[in-house]
């Protein structure tokens, strides 16, 4: 039997003890005891299980293949951030941009290069509808959890707090944030390291006024003076930009970063495509269908064309570049279709860039749906033709099939073999 069973959170030093069993007694001098902060992260966790949203990490399971920039992409805002964790000069950066500007990928890319520096505390990535239908959202308990396994001592203040108030998960966000973040903190002895939070999409909580109601409380730990460096992503929608206005004495100090064309998104745009399609090409070759017989391919012309549809937002070029490469129709098909889809707007004027592209891609997604429906037509068809010449002894190979329906070299071996293959 151990010493105290059953009991935790304390320190014994330098004492001397008697067990006494019976008519013999056993006497240990010079006993120093201590609790185990394993135990405490034990009950921590058993309290907390519920009220905490692993979903949330940057490196979720749940979150499969999350997007990061593409290597040799955002470099410019990648290392501005990262600048601004070298030497902050607030403890708040602001990255907001539209949706489509690629604001979760620089989290996430971010996000990755700060654990391996381990420079990372805490990550929260917001996702549409995964908020509780009730409640704040558990956004503090979430990053106070993920902030004991970084600082040593944490874990004890925090497991103070939830013995005293196990219905702390259910108070307002301002009392979950002092009480699990901000009081725990202030017990430590060092806070001379700081560490990084990153909260991606924040736009993506469900009520308006508690996602500027999170940025207020955020930007008023300024007067606790944590060691906690907050990078915060959104859209800029009214109430979030409201809410970082909202501190007077931050308003020239806060770093903030817009995802515009100053950081000159079509050069990373290009690079993008150019080396996906690339990538397609010598996948195609491998499996004997490339596009073309020869390079380049797409051309140049191509590559600006679909860089002008994209008017500085990573989401158009990275649904072409996942609509061109599908294996179960031939690429050069493919970015014909996305090529001859009319334009949503000839207007080439930066307040129209935005609207322009989510016409674009508005476009580019019902072409995708239409196309779903003509390609199932399309391996009837073939089926029917291989079946009917099979029966009459006629020859039935790919290339016989593809002359009589006049089409690409190469087609039916994503359209048919590998559709039944599946």
């Amino acid at each position: 039997m151990p010493f105290f069973p059953y009991s935790h959170d304390f320190q014994i030093r330098e004492s001397e003890i008697t067990e006494i069993h019976g008519n013999y007694n056993r006497r240990t001098q010079n006993f120093t005891f201590n609790s185990g902060n394993q135990d405490i992260r034990e009950h921590i966790h058993s309290a907390m299980k519920d009220h905490i949203y692993t979903d949330a990490y940057h490196d979720s399971g749940v979150r499969r293949d999350p997007s990061t920039c593409y290597p040799g992409t955002r470099e410019a805002a990648l290392k501005t951030i990262s600048d601004w964790v070298r030497d902050p000069a607030s403890r708040y950066f602001w990255l907001h941009g539209p949706a489509g500007a690629g604001k979760s990928a620089i989290a996430q890319s971010f996000s990755e290069q700060c654990h391996q520096d381990r420079t990372l505390g805490a990550t929260y990535f917001f996702t549409k509808g995964s908020n509780s239908s009730s409640g704040p959202p558990p956004l503090f308990s979430t990053l106070a959890y993920q902030l004991m396994s970084v600082f040593p001592g944490l874990d004890e203040h925090l497991w103070a707090v939830i013995r005293m108030d196990r219905a702390i998960f259910k108070r307002s966000l301002s009392t979950q944030l002092d009480k699990l973040i901000v009081q725990p903190f202030l017990k430590l002895p060092d806070k001379s390291v700081s560490t990084v939070v990153v909260i991606d999409g924040l736009d993506e909580c469900d009520d308006d006024s508690t996602q500027g109601e999170i940025v207020r409380l955020i930007l008023d730990l300024e007067r606790h003076s944590l060691p906690l460096l907050f990078l915060i992503s959104s859209r800029p929608e009214a109430e979030i930009r409201r809410a970082f206005e909202s501190k007077p004495s931050l308003r020239s100090s806060l770093a903030r970063l817009p995802l515009d064309q100053t950081l000159h998104p079509d050069r990373d745009i290009r690079h993008f495509l150019v080396s996906e399609f690339e990538r397609i090409y010598q996948q195609s070759v491998k499996t004997g269908m490339p596009p073309v017989s020869q390079l380049p391919w797409p051309s140049t012309e191509v590559i600006e064309k679909l860089i002008h549809k994209s008017s500085g937002h990573f989401i158009y070029p990275a649904t072409v570049i996942r609509f061109v490469q599908e294996d179960r129709a031939h690429p050069m098909d493919r970015l014909d279709a996305i090529l001859g889809i009319p334009s949503g707007s000839t207007s080439s004027s930066a307040t129209f860039a935005q609207s322009t592209a989510f016409q674009e891609l508005d476009n580019l997604y019902l072409h995708i749906l239409h196309k779903q429906h003509q390609n199932r037509m399309e391996l009837v068809k073939i089926l029917h033709a291989i079946v009917h010449l099979g029966k009459s002894g006629s020859l039935t190979s790919p290339d016989y099939i593809e002359t009589i329906f006049d089409l690409r070299p190469g087609t039916i071996f994503p359209c048919v073999i590998q559709r039944l293959s599946c």
